[in-house]
């Protein structure tokens, strides 16, 4: 009897941690947070899934609030009042420097080119692969619904000179005329298409390689 009695206290020990050791991972800590779509085009699912219905599309730059993170890295967050995902792969985190204080303008194209950042240099690309850095800085305009010529000379004759500003395009020099530009992110700061990294990276125009070779901003 006592025999017994230790047996069941032992299995219903064993089956109560075994309950909480089998209660599934579905989701990781809820943390609510911003995240800005990092792609052109990206799907709203009613479920965790490429099998959930498609609720709607985000498009590139735009910024969620997100609160849960799905085991299989898909973002949970409200639209339209509804619970519902986007897949976390094609988002980047949301930098709350970089946007902090500027206008609204400032704030959307920075937040654009932040999600772009990483994407291949190639000469003569105008995105969305891949970018050379005018095709870049248009490519960002275009985004928003602003219009910029092609070549990066082409488009410092376009814009009016102004003190570099979140957003503002800055351009550069090799010795002649206007061969280089990229977007400002703040008085010294900017994102560009680089050739010598291969790709869209944010670097200081106020110093080393491009602190020499700064012409001037311009905003349209």
């Amino acid at each position: 009897m006592k025999c017994s009695f230790l047996a069941r206290i032992t299995v219903f020990a064993t089956l109560l941690i075994s309950s909480f050791a089998a209660v599934p991972a579905q989701t990781k800590a809820s943390s609510v947070q911003k995240v800005v779509v990092s792609v052109d085009v990206l799907n709203v699912r009613s479920e965790a899934a490429t099998t959930g219905q498609k609720l709607g599309q985000l498009k590139l730059g735009q910024t969620v609030t997100v609160s849960t993170k799905t085991a299989n890295n898909w973002y949970q967050f409200k639209y339209e009042g509804k619970n519902a995902y986007i897949a976390a792969a094609y988002t980047k985190a949301f930098s709350a420097q970089a946007t902090t204080g500027l206008s609204k303008s400032g704030a959307a194209v920075v937040s654009v080119a932040e999600g772009l950042k990483g994407r291949p240099y190639v000469f003569g690309a105008t995105g969305p692969v891949s970018f050379d850095c005018s095709g870049f800085t248009r490519y960002v305009y275009n985004a928003l619904g602003k219009s910029l010529p092609r070549t990066a000379a082409a488009q410092y004759s376009g814009t009016k000179r102004t003190a570099p500003a979140a957003g503002d395009l800055v351009f550069f020099t090799h010795g002649s005329g206007i061969q280089h530009v990229g977007i400002a992110v703040d008085g010294s700061t900017m994102i560009n298409a680089n050739s010598y990294y291969g790709q869209v990276v944010k670097e200081s125009f106020r110093s080393g390689y491009w602190g020499s070779r700064y012409v001037a901003a311009g905003s349209l």
